[in-house]
């Protein structure tokens, strides 16, 4: 067992599990009949929301039906942290330490190193909470003691369905993976995602959707794959981002480039979506709980707050605290909107409203003290470069046995230092290199990234961006940025530089070259000897080159090809078939991308016979002058067969019946059948496999 370890399993063992494992089941009665009361000495702390306020390094908690702070725990934290939390325990997450805090006696536990300085996604789940480092592909089960877990490579927006199962998109790979409640490693990778397709996981109830913005379609999650396209109604487009919850049965997706919400029903046969116009900006993915969507406008700095018909509720300007709003579904479902240093926190009731509320200690609370040195037994709190050791995990301790803090013995108060020291003030330097910045091609874009940069004792109050041809400045709390208007096909590199009130740092950079998906190409289908012939000519491919073409036909089997046209043989006579093209391409960064579909329907002729008089003739059987020749013509059989044709009249059913075989196109003429009785109706009729094709009648004269 680590240090770290051992000091959050000697924290959990000064709670009072079993007395917190009462308060749980106190709650629960509460909320069903009114009369349970919380045990005495410890607060009863109901669902909503916790936030982090980094001026007054205290977590708070909110109750969401009634907008009000309630409980405070003083909890050391970095600028900018936000609070998961679990059945027991909150964890106040920075960029350099995870520090728990009993939610029921509010004091504050050791803290642990987290393994990437990037901002994690945080999930409140039955089993968990998780941390998600998407880039770093690491995920973190907060607990006693937490558990790291690795997801084998970069994922997307995780999503826990109400059992607890965490569903992570791998983007590598194209490969949809479950994490079970309890389990240790991912459970496994079981759903196939189409490969180069851009999308998000969203829940439908508790249904799982994968909505792919590549397609325009959202697919049902399945136990062994992805349930038919439901399309949208929205085209396709990798600017489309969906919410990761429904609203009132609808998928609320974001079309940022178009500045507008869909509300778009999942299920086959579905109704239009709900569309609705928004102000132009640059917009976070929406945010949905009940029957409310979210949406925070980063450019204007206004929240908007939408029904479950698309008609707006309320608008309210963000926090206006320093640093980054973040936008969360709580575990109450509530929306919460936490200002960049947690000093407001806006708050959006079921029926869209919304009430800013001031973080401020609860009026006739007493505020649990957070030791200004770890307790005995603790682990020191100390930044990732003092702790870490190789691959970011928690490294040894360099000092002496003697240094390091032991058991404490309840017999023994802690003695403060008799002569505290102050160490001499050192100034402010400008920031450090922004560490991990990347690049990645979009169509006409690239989207830059990046985690902050080392502040040297002044905070890093904006971010410059800048490449050949242009440059952007973003506040001190942005860590992405896309850059638009650019020429596919071309790289560009990008520079990241942070700046403070002692300057402008050392830059660091990545190249990225954009790309769109290919344009449809002009497709042309006809019919003709039995087949089906696609010809096409070559899109634009948006920057990329050409991988193959994918061609399909209704229920015939896929076929890729490098060539510009296809054939299908072996229809169905009188049925229909849709025929699609697309270019598959690959990027300047090696991303395979399906390109816009191409489709043509035709329609393969049913058989048909047609009859009429033909030249005069005779024969044993057959005598002048009403005797003449039948003629027989044969179309949309099928093709190279033998069938036999007999002839009949208003008389006689089967006056003669001859053979004939159709030709490489389905088709045949028979001119060998004749009659002579005037007066008489006749026609001929061929059987088939379907049935027997009749020709038309006519009088003979």
């Amino acid at each position: 067992m680590s240090e770290d370890t051992r000091g959050w399993a000697a924290w959990r063992a000064r709670l009072p599990v079993v007395t917190i494992v009462v308060v749980s089941v106190a709650v629960l009665t509460t909320a069903i009949t009114g009369a349970a009361k919380p045990p005495p000495g410890l607060q009863e702390i109901p669902g909503g929301h916790w936030v982090y306020n980094s001026l007054l390094q205290s977590a708070f908690h909110l109750d969401g039906g009634t907008a009000g702070i309630d409980a405070q725990a003083a909890v050391p934290g970095d600028r900018g942290s936000q609070v998961v939390q679990g059945d027991t325990s909150g964890y106040v997450v920075g960029d350099t330490r995870i520090t728990p805090f009993g939610k029921s006696d509010l004091t504050a536990g050791p803290a642990q190193v987290p393994p990437s300085g990037e901002v994690p996604v945080g999930v409140e789940t039955a089993g968990g909470p998780y941390l998600v480092y998407r880039q770093a592909g690491q995920i973190i089960r907060l607990g006693d003691p937490p558990a790291p877990i690795s997801a084998g490579g970069p994922v997307g927006d995780p999503v826990a369905t109400a059992e607890g199962t965490l569903w992570l998109p791998r983007i590598a790979s194209s490969l949809l993976c479950r994490l079970d409640r309890g389990d240790e490693n991912l459970s496994s990778c079981p759903v196939p995602l189409p490969a180069g397709h851009s999308g998000a996981l969203t829940l439908v109830g508790d249904q799982l959707h994968f909505v792919d913005t590549s397609d325009g379609v959202v697919r049902a999650v399945r136990s062994g794959g992805l349930g038919e396209p439901v399309p949208m109604g929205l085209g396709a487009g990798t600017d489309l981002r969906p919410a990761a919850n429904d609203v009132a049965g609808r998928v609320a997706v974001l079309d940022q480039t178009g500045s507008r919400l869909h509300l778009v029903d999942p299920a086959p046969g579905s109704r239009r979506p709900v569309t609705v116009p928004l102000p132009a900006g640059q917009y976070d993915a929406p945010v949905a709980a009940g029957s409310v969507v979210v949406l925070v406008n980063r450019s204007s700095g206004r929240l908007l707050t939408y029904d479950a018909t698309g008609r707006q509720t309320d608008e309210k300007p963000l926090p206006a605290d320093g640093g980054t709003a973040r936008i969360v579904r709580g575990e109450d479902a509530h929306v919460y909107v936490d200002g960049g240093q947690g000093t407001h926190v806006l708050v959006v009731a079921k029926d869209g409203r919304v009430t800013d509320v001031p973080v401020v200690p609860p009026a006739g609370k007493t505020e649990q003290p957070a030791p200004a040195e770890p307790a005995p037994g603790q682990q020191p709190v100390a930044p990732p470069a003092e702790r870490r050791g190789q691959e970011g995990r928690p490294g040894p301790d360099t000092g002496s046995g003697a240094d390091r803090p032991g058991p404490a013995k309840p017999s023994q108060p802690v003695r403060p230092p008799s002569q505290p020291v102050t160490p001499p003030a050192v100034p402010a330097s400008p920031p450090g290199a922004p560490p991990g910045v990347s690049a990645t091609g979009e169509a006409g874009a690239v989207t830059v990234a990046w985690t902050a940069a080392p502040a040297n004792r002044a905070d890093v109050t904006s971010y410059r961006i800048s490449w050949a041809g242009g440059s952007r400045t973003v506040d001190g709390g942005t860590r992405r940025i896309t850059i638009t208007g650019l020429a596919n096909g071309t790289r560009y590199t990008f520079t990241v530089v942070a700046v403070n009130k002692a300057g402008t740092g050392p830059g660091a950079s990545a190249s990225a070259t954009p790309a769109a998906a290919a344009a449809a190409p002009a497709l042309t289908a006809s019919y003709r000897d039995g087949a089906a012939s696609l010809t096409w000519t070559r899109p634009d491919l948006g920057g990329g080159t050409l991988v193959h073409y994918l061609v399909t036909g209704t229920g015939l089997a896929q076929q890729t090809v490098t060539g510009t046209s296809a054939t299908y043989s072996g229809l169905t006579a009188g049925k229909s078939y849709t025929f699609t093209v697309r270019a598959v391409t690959r990027t300047p960064d090696g991303q395979t991308r399906n390109g816009a579909a191409a489709g043509r329907t035709i329609t393969v002729p049913s058989p048909a016979i047609t009859i009429s008089r033909g030249r005069d003739t005779s024969s044993e059987n057959c005598d002048p002058p009403d005797c003449a020749a039948v003629n027989v013509t044969m179309k949309g059989f099928a093709p190279n067969t033998r069938y036999s044709i007999r002839l009949s009249s208003s008389s006689n059913t089967n006056v003669r019946t001859e053979s004939t075989t159709t030709g490489a196109n389905g088709s045949a003429t028979y001119n060998e059948l004749n009659y002579d009785v005037p007066g008489q109706t006749i026609w001929v009729s061929v059987q088939t496999p379907d049935g027997r094709i009749t020709s038309n009648r006519i009088r003979w004269t």
